[in-house]
């Protein structure tokens, strides 16, 4: 199910370039704020120490499958790269360079995630330097002591890996969340003790934090984080979500919840102060001024239902709860949090195209 949800976002983002599309949310569009894949992934990265790998690796497999899988719907031979390090380095890098720029840049350009650029080409050892400006994973991100965009680290090496055929690895070199220009990527074969150096110190950062609340107020009063805007296509949205998930579903989609609950209790003052409405208002006025998605709410702090109508993780064909799992324990939090009165998930259930939940009192 995951793997199917991965591969039809790819899908999604390729066909975008190949044709225009049209919305597939009628009401809200196809664009999201990007604090809210951002406010996800950080999350969970701070939640486990194992996440930055977990995210890296997912993000790595399923880039590499569908950099085929494309290619191959382009129509170029399976074996296009064929002995590529036995090429010169001036062709190497053209070839390379246009194909990425072309199709997988392309791609990420349509998307909004960034621009993707090859800035350089090492044949022996095989280096690939790759520059990623105006990125979406942490665009607005200003006090990290680490990189920390683990996600397309492990996608840009698949992309890469995929292309040539050979098993790479890559990190961070620079990132806008340490202060740098754009964030820069090193890719190079597993096997090159410089790459894993640079790949085992990366994964694993002492410590991952960010002041999400404030990063919150940035979007909420529309303050510009990137020059090509705040927006981004809801593929990635559950593209990232979904690699958090590919290793183990059920396990991932618990922690998930419990990442999303812990961000619910830092955002509810944000909200309520934001917007100074009374008791529940402010969640609504929060998602549908992201674009996460309209909701309708009955009922009290007795028992609560939402009706959650084009829901961004879960629009479309996508329709698996375990998808959902951040957003029930972020409402969880945000619920208790807002009415004074700890709840609880007592449901959680697709009907149609709509998410219902329903929260009632603990104990």
């Amino acid at each position: 199910m995951i793997d199917n949800i991965i591969d039809q976002a790819w899908a999604s983002m390729l066909a975008s370039v190949l044709k225009k599309r049209g919305v597939s949310r009628v009401e809200i569009g196809d664009e999201i704020d990007l604090y809210i894949p951002q406010s996800r992934l950080l999350s969970l990265v701070e939640s486990d120490p194992a996440i930055p790998g977990l995210l890296y690796s997912s993000a790595q497999e399923s880039a590499r499958r569908n950099a085929g899988i494309i290619v191959n719907k382009l129509g170029m031979p399976p074996d296009y790269f064929w002995k590529f390090e036995y090429w010169p380095k001036a062709r190497a890098f053209t070839t390379l360079e246009k194909i990425v720029n072309r199709v997988f840049a392309s791609i990420m350009s349509h998307a909004k995630e960034g621009n993707l650029k090859v800035t350089e080409l090492n044949i022996e050892p095989l280096r690939i330097n790759v520059t990623f400006d105006e990125c979406v994973e942490c665009a607005g991100i200003t006090d990290s002591e680490y990189a920390l965009c683990y996600y397309h680290a492990g996608t840009l090496s698949g992309i890469l890996s995929g292309l040539i055929d050979r098993d790479l690895d890559g990190f961070e070199t620079s990132c806008h969340a340490c202060g740098g220009a754009s964030c820069d990527f090193n890719i190079g074969d597993k096997t090159d003790k410089f790459i894993q150096a640079g790949y085992e110190t990366y994964i694993n950062p002492p410590a991952v934090g960010a002041d999400l609340a404030s990063r919150l107020e940035k979007s909420l009063n529309n303050i510009p984080v990137r020059a090509i805007g705040n927006m981004v296509d809801i593929n990635y949205l559950q593209l990232a979500m979904a690699n958090t998930l590919l290793s183990d579903p059920e396990n991932a989609a618990i922690n998930s919840f419990e990442a999303g609950s812990q961000l619910g209790r830092r955002l509810a003052p944000v909200l309520a102060d934001f917007y100074g409405r009374e008791g529940l208002q402010s969640v609504g006025d929060y998602y549908f001024q992201l674009g996460v998605f309209g909701v309708e709410m009955k009922g009290d702090k007795s028992r609560l239902k939402l009706v959650i109508k084009e829901c961004a993780v879960s629009t479309g064909a996508v329709k698996a709860l375990e998808m959902t799992s951040f957003l029930t324990g972020e409402l969880q939090s945000l619920t208790s949090e807002l009415t004074g009165t700890e709840m609880v998930l007592e449901e959680s259930r697709f009907d149609g195209d709509n998410l219902l939940l329903a929260y009632v009192p603990a104990g």
